[in-house]
């Protein structure tokens, strides 16, 4: 999978410029980090690869063919977690799992099988029969996550994937995120700096919709002579005005 952005742009209503000029090209399998404040423009970028936002101006392509004309071959072979997403309290997990299965038309006869798959991949076997609205934050995050690995997408988009999830659990998804893209495309966006340095194998950090810096952290902590990412990150974003 390819997927090119060129000179994209987005601008809300009231002319808040979301992104600006943003070209890029990402390419399976990969793990990339997307990094930033609040308000950098990581959201908005997500929303429009995943065709819930329409760019103001130029074009995003999937595999050299403009994505508004596959729509449909997208979001058959994505797995995307909002920041916010819905559950419905009242359904158990697996009931949800089931659910959600429907809605990515995920083969009937393979339904349970792929269903155990990922409640065992995001730890939640103790709470297959158990009604969401029971579940502690960290674990209807684990659901989220869950359903975004429902049908083995070839895309893989998590937005603040690991919120609300104890430090333990933070390292076992991390290496679930790392094993899951040996295969696939995998973008995961986050403002824990220690997720994308033992995580990711490229970063991109936007702030205020413009790119500051893409490329591999151990490149980013060379170039700023730093002993993490973590220090790099804050070296690259005190030469800049943090939104």
């Amino acid at each position: 999978m390819k997927i090119e952005l060129k000179e994209l742009q987005k601008t809300y209503k009231g002319g808040k410029h979301a992104l600006k000029n943003v070209s890029l090209t990402l390419t399976s399998p990969s793990l990339i980090g997307l990094v930033g404040p609040n308000g950098a423009g990581k959201s908005t970028l997500m929303k429009l690869l995943t065709t819930n936002l329409l760019p103001s101006s130029g074009e995003i392509l999937l595999d050299g063919i403009p994505l508004v004309k596959q729509e449909k071959k997208l979001k058959a072979g994505l797995g995307y977690l909002p920041q916010e997403f819905g559950l419905f309290e009242n359904l158990t997990t697996t009931q949800f799992l089931d659910y959600m299965s429907a809605l990515k038309c995920v083969d009937e006869r393979g339904t349970k099988s792929e269903i155990d798959r990922v409640i065992t991949l995001t730890h939640l076997q103790e709470k297959r029969g158990a009604k969401i609205r029971t579940l502690s934050g960290g674990q209807k995050q684990r659901v989220g996550i869950a359903q975004a690995l429902l049908g083995d997408p070839r895309l893989l988009i998590f937005d603040e994937p690991t919120v609300g999830l104890d430090p333990a659990e933070r390292v076992a998804f991390r290496k679930l995120f790392t094993d899951t893209a040996k295969r696939r495309l995998v973008i995961l966006s986050t403002h824990i700096i220690e997720d994308v340095q033992s995580a990711c194998d490229h970063i991109i950090i936007l702030n205020n919709g413009e790119i500051l810096y893409t490329g591999t952290p151990e490149n980013l902590i060379n170039e700023k002579n730093a002993r993490s990412l973590e220090e790099a990150y804050m070296i690259l974003m005190d030469g800049r005005k943090i939104a």
